[in-house]
């Protein structure tokens, strides 16, 4: 039984800022444990479970990539909060869709820090007293739908029946990391080239502002309600031995005839950025007719008893 009281690693190799954060956890009864270097970090996530792990991205020695792999390996549902770039930046985005739960500038805002650690320490007992109920469901249908607009917010969706597969035997905790990352960029992907029509190879065009075409269209539209408020809709259905996410975004779509379902083995790469990441992940892959909707489906290859 997990203590009612969030069990935290702080990874910081300042001394001032370790003593605020030292402060600002004794404040709130928390337990908690400091390294100060990436080695003692390492050997800590080997033998201990935590609630929440906060590290300083500019520690010297620290691979952000790597600490979020071997935490989430061993114990995937820990979470990380990472101090350092802001979430907006392209480290901080890449951070978000890799896993991290949250990424916080300095100086830290303590009372947003304090409510992610309880968020994330109240859906872990969640779904700790959800994981043996879950163990007799055979079936489970949820569709969630965003504006654009609410997915700038909320930066990274999430899809908790993957956790309940996970902690069902249904899934391995590898499998569990690559469907969530092949959701984020589905999403993302219906988000900027369904929702808002832009064209990666914007990229690669000076636009205004000393931005670059599609970074700088991107901005325009989601200012415009015309595509700010076309919505993704994410629909999940775990049927037995299957388990399919449906992404449809509202936009004009890419394809003009309808295509097969796609073997994991053939190269996706003319479909955009990330669907290589998505084959992957899953064992199949299918658009509607126009591709404004992306299919998913993971076979289920482990067996309830």
């Amino acid at each position: 039984m997990q203590s009612s009281q969030p069990h935290i690693l702080l990874a910081d190799g300042d001394a001032e800022s370790q003593e605020k954060f030292r402060a600002f956890f004794k404040r709130r009864g928390w337990e908690v444990e400091i390294v100060r270097d990436a080695s003692h970090l390492g050997e800590a996530l080997e033998v201990t479970d935590y609630d929440v792990i906060i590290a300083d991205a500019t520690m010297p020695g620290l691979n952000p990539s790597m600490l979020l792999g071997q935490a989430f390996r061993k114990r995937p549902t820990q979470a990380l909060v990472m101090i350092g770039e802001s979430p907006e930046s392209d480290d901080g985005v890449r951070l978000l869709r890799s896993g991290t739960t949250d990424v916080i500038t300095k100086p830290v805002d303590f009372a947003w820090l304090e409510r992610c650690v309880e968020q994330a320490c109240s859906v872990r007992r969640q779904d700790e007293r959800e994981r043996q109920t879950y163990a007799f469901v055979t079936s489970e249908r949820t569709v969630m739908e965003f504006s654009c607009k609410q997915l700038r917010e909320i930066q990274a969706i999430s899809l908790p029946i993957v956790g309940r597969l996970l902690a069902g035997g249904l899934i391995s905790e590898s499998d569990a990391l690559r469907i969530r990352l092949a959701v984020q960029e589905a999403v993302l992907n219906a988000l900027e080239h369904g929702n808002l029509e832009l064209d990666s190879r914007w990229k690669e065009i000076e636009g205004e502002e000393g931005l670059d075409k599609f970074a700088s269209i991107r901005r325009q539209r989601m200012g415009d309600p015309i595509y700010a408020d076309r919505c993704v809709r994410v629909t999940s259905i775990f049927e037995e031995d299957r388990f399919e996410i449906m992404i449809k975004d509202e936009g004009k779509g890419f394809l003009n005839s309808r295509q097969p379902i796609i073997p994991v083995a053939q190269n996706l790469s003319c479909f955009g950025r990330g669907m290589t990441l998505i084959n992957n992940a899953v064992d199949e892959v299918r658009f509607n007719d126009n591709g404004s909707e992306v299919t998913l489906v993971k076979y289920l290859k482990c067996a309830r008893s």
